[in-house]
């Protein structure tokens, strides 16, 4: 008989060619064939249990036959939770029963539509679509209004996608369907000419979008191609209409309008009829959607008001119960609403002169030489009109100066240095700061709108210098213009004339005696302040109360045993159940479209069926035929199968996976301590990393994920026994993205081959991007060519042990090595024990001795660090085979008594 040296040797010289021998026999290789073939047909783990050809191979691959007959007993096992610590394989101190439950996905997540992480992720994407669409309003706004100053010709507009989609989404005319020959025919036409291009050939959408430009028949302007109020107009209409959310520019919008409108309401039924007034109103007070005929009542019926608890909305206004206005309620016409709305366009269009120019400032000096420029600060900051040039100049240069009178926010909002020259931002003002100095200005037009109806005569407005500041800044006045000539300005034409601001008096209404006229109004000064201040505080928040209300129905509608299939989810509210309080709210199909930034028109419900039943990580698939990262996204915030049925969750680490680390991990953090304060502290740490590690690994969508977090791969690699500072993220990608079945790829011709296992562990491609193909129904690939793989191993030191036991115990402890953690795991595996008592020449009555000492006398000879390198391993069980020829000469074998629980002949 060979000798048990000679034949390890032989066996570990080449381990693959050896295992390749055992895979050639043809009972094994039929015995392998009918379990690759039919383990993943079966149902469940009763099916598994019942089929013995399959169930005997898998316990004998994890060296369990001899607990074969224990059917009720694997169940359990394969039943287990291991990612719960009081699961029953987990309780058993066996190893090996955890790695038989880690091996099937018996205990896999049960299947679901969403998993919560993915309906946390796909309600974020949702929620901040909203902010999201409010931000790009105001981008494609700054850009159009921009843009539009430099148009000379029709084809500026018509040959600038951004700006051509801005005015046509502007007046609700789908881009998709609009061509520039045809949009420029529109833009030249004649609105007054009954027979021009657009009035034959144009809708009332294209109608009113050609009546805010001013091109001449062969696309030239003469002048501009837009007004102020043209641009204005167009820029009020794309914020109204274009954003599904009120955004705070439309909210501007809305405000405006309101003050602009309300003081020539005579009437409660000519407020109602007015949707946007009636609107304005019933989000200020926080109405929802309370009908016109209710709000009517609110307004005029003081009981029917405070029934619905709208009492505040009723004192805002000074309705008689027939609608009419209360006349001794009154407000002033210190200006018509002609007026007020003349006003605005002048304030606007100082705002993009100011924004127009403010970037292209470079020097002080350069700023202080425009007065317009000047009187627009001044107004915005509140500082007087009067404030000296010389000292507006300190201001910007001088933060001590600044300081000094108080207008630290006026120097800190420009990037002057003390020289006068700008500092490394290139410019005066950014556009953010410029746009920061323009709301400024604003809340002063809107502090001006909600005052003037309480002018009752001129002395109250020059009394509020704010007031005056903004008609000196509006109508480009000499800041030295003193209240008594600007009364006379404001009171007397011919004065007014002589001194060149007819336009101001003409701006407004007081008579020579410097009285306004009284006017009936529905609300006075106070109650318009208060009910604009309430639409400022709560226009976000209905549109928050509504995201809130669709949240809240597609988690109730994604429920557990809401949806089993595609047809379920696909399904509108008014068809899904029997709540009619949501039929009005978005679809979850809808929402889902919304989170990634598609539409019904992006992606008909037909088509999304169809895109739900197909694989999101086939790279040739369906999916993938679209080439759009939103659609393949939105298609993996999902779990359907081909069926149409729901399925679990493609993670790049299964459950059992995970767990299986986090045990690793532990033992390895913790090994070779004694009790005691140090392995207790080592013991916490590693929890909290395991604990991290299942955080970090749920956000981890591909191998760059991955890859790019340190903690993460730091944590997988110390788990199996590697040491990180070997191998950084250029190596480890080689690793991962190498093709297993290919024999000289870099995984199987370089990497250590504890790589083979983590690679087949992760559901990675090797693209690095999340695949299906690795997992199956009962059993993964990984785990499926793991089981293989140990079934081979066993077979090879079976049939070894029937010619030598100690090349079967060589063989046993070179495959265990590795997961050897503890001395105590030795102390508990007779074979293990036996190899080291063997290859020691140790007495064999040490196993009478306490454990704790034989803990002691273990250590004297066996460093668990070196059991982690493969050179020492195999150098050992030279050592090992040597001195077990030596000491076994007979027949009789205890190494192979001791392997299979019985006595060898």
């Amino acid at each position: 008989m060979i000798s048990a040296s000679m034949a390890y040797n032989i066996l570990s010289g080449n381990m693959k060619q050896s295992l390749d021998r055992v895979a050639a026999q043809a009972t094994v290789k039929r015995d392998a064939e009918y379990y690759k073939e039919n383990i993943n047909k079966v149902k469940d783990v009763d099916d598994f249990l019942g089929n013995y050809r399959l169930y005997s191979y898998a316990m004998k691959a994890y060296g369990l036959d001899d607990m074969t007959y224990a059917k009720a007993f694997m169940k359990k096992v394969l039943e287990s939770d291991l990612t719960n610590a009081d699961s029953f394989a987990n309780k058993l101190t066996d190893t090996r029963y955890k790695e038989f439950a880690a091996a099937f996905n018996f205990n896999s997540p049960a299947a679901d539509a969403q998993s919560d992480a993915q309906e946390d992720d796909l309600i974020g994407l949702y929620t901040q679509s909203f902010a999201d669409e409010s931000k790009n309003a105001t981008t494609e706004t700054d850009y159009y209004s921009n843009a539009i100053d430099a148009v000379q010709d029709v084809s500026d507009i018509v040959s600038n996608s951004r700006v051509r989609t801005y005015v046509l989404k502007a007046y609700g005319i789908d881009p998709t369907y609009v061509s520039k020959d045809f949009l420029t025919q529109v833009l030249t036409s004649d609105v007054n000419d009954p027979n021009s291009f657009v009035n034959v050939n144009g809708n009332d959408k294209y109608k009113a979008l050609a009546a805010q430009f001013n091109f001449n028949a062969d696309g030239t302007v003469s002048g501009a191609a837009q007004t102020t109020a043209q641009k204005n107009a167009v820029m009020e209409q794309y914020n109204l209409t274009v954003p599904s959310i009120a955004t705070p520019a439309a909210a501007d919008y809305n405000k405006a309008y309101y003050l602009s409108k309300i003081g020539t309401i005579t009437n409660v039924s000519d407020l109602v009829a007015d949707s946007r007034l009636a609107s304005y109103i019933k989000t200020a007070f926080s109405m929802g959607d309370l009908s016109n005929a209710a709000l009517k009542l609110v307004l005029t019926d003081a009981n029917y008001a405070n029934t619905l608890g709208y009492g505040e909305a009723h004192s805002a206004f000074n309705f008689n119960a027939d609608g009419t206005i209360d006349s001794t309620a009154a407000s002033y016409t210190a200006q018509t609403s002609d007026q007020i709305d003349a006003m605005a366009d002048m304030a606007s269009a100082a705002s993009s002169y100011y924004q127009s120019k403010i970037v292209t400032i470079t020097n002080v000096d350069d700023l202080i030489a425009d007065p317009r420029l000047t009187r627009f600060i001044k107004d915005a900051y509140g500082m007087p009109q009067t404030l000296s040039d010389a000292d507006l100049k300190r201001v910007l240069t001088d933060s001590t100066y600044a300081s000094t009178l108080g207008y630290d926010n006026v120097h800190a909002a420009f990037n002057f240095l003390a020289d006068g020259t700008v500092s490394d931002k290139g410019v005066a003002q950014t556009t953010a700061q410029a746009r920061s100095t323009n709301s400024g200005a604003n809340a002063n037009l809107d502090y001006f709108q909600s005052k003037i109806g309480a002018i009752s005569n001129v002395d109250q407005l020059i009394a509020d210098q704010k007031l005056t500041s903004l008609i000196k800044s509006v109508y480009r006045m000499p800041a030295d213009t003193s209240d008594a000539d600007l009364k006379s300005i404001l009171t007397d034409p011919s004065f007014a004339s002589a001194r060149g601001f007819t336009s101001v008096n003409q701006a407004f209404s007081f008579a020579s005696d410097g009285s306004a006229a009284a006017a009936s109004g529905p609300q006075g000064a106070e109650q318009l302040m208060n009910t604009t201040d309430s639409y400022a505080v709560r226009y976000d928040d209905a549109q928050q109360e509504a995201i809130d209300a669709a949240v809240a129905n597609y988690k109730e509608r994604m429920s557990d045993d809401n949806i089993k299939k595609v047809d379920d989810f696909l399904r509108s509210n008014a068809t899904a159940d029997l709540n009619k309080k949501n039929d009005d709210l978005p679809d979850p199909y809808q929402m889902a479209l919304r989170a990634y930034g598609l539409t019904e028109q992006d992606v008909p419900r037909s088509t999304l069926r169809k895109l739900l039943k197909s694989d999101p990580y086939d790279p040739n698939g369906y999916v993938a035929s679209f080439k759009d990262e939103r659609i393949t996204n939105l298609v993996r915030a999902f779990n359907f199968g081909s069926d149409g049925k729901i399925t679990s969750e493609v993670q790049a680490l299964s459950p059992a996976v995970m767990a299986k680390y986090a045990t690793n991990y532990k033992s390895r953090a913790t090994m070779g301590m004694s009790d005691g304060s140090i392995k207790d502290k080592a013991s916490k740490d590693a929890t909290t990393a395991v604990d991290n590690f299942a955080k970090g690994m749920a956000e981890v969508k591909s191998l760059d994920d991955f890859l790019t977090n340190d903690k993460l791969t730091s944590f997988v690699l110390k788990a199996n026994g590697l040491d990180p500072t070997k191998y950084d993220e250029e190596t480890l990608r080689k690793i991962f993205t190498s093709d297993p079945s290919d024999p000289k790829s870099y995984l199987n011709t370089k990497a250590d081959s504890k790589f083979k296992e983590i690679v087949a562990d992760f559901n990675f491609d090797t693209h690095g991007d999340l695949t299906r193909a690795k997992i199956g129904a009962v059993q993964n690939v990984g785990a499926e060519d793991r089981t293989q793989q140990s079934y081979l191993q066993q077979t090879l030191e079976t049939q070894q042990g029937e010619s030598n036991d100690g090349v079967r115990l060589a063989l046993y402890f070179a495959r265990k090595a590795p997961d050897i953690t503890s001395l105590y795991t030795i102390l508990g595996d007779k074979a293990l024990f036996q190899v080291i008592t063997t290859t020691y020449s140790l007495p064999s009555g040490i196993s009478s001795m306490d454990v704790e000492k034989q803990v002691d006398l273990l250590k004297k000879f066996v460093n668990l660090d070196d059991l982690q390198d493969s050179k020492k391993v195999d150098k050992l069980m030279k050592r090992f085979t040597a001195m077990y020829d030596l000491q076994n000469s007979s027949s009789n074998s205890p190494a192979l008594t001791i392997l299979t629980g019985g006595t060898s002949s």
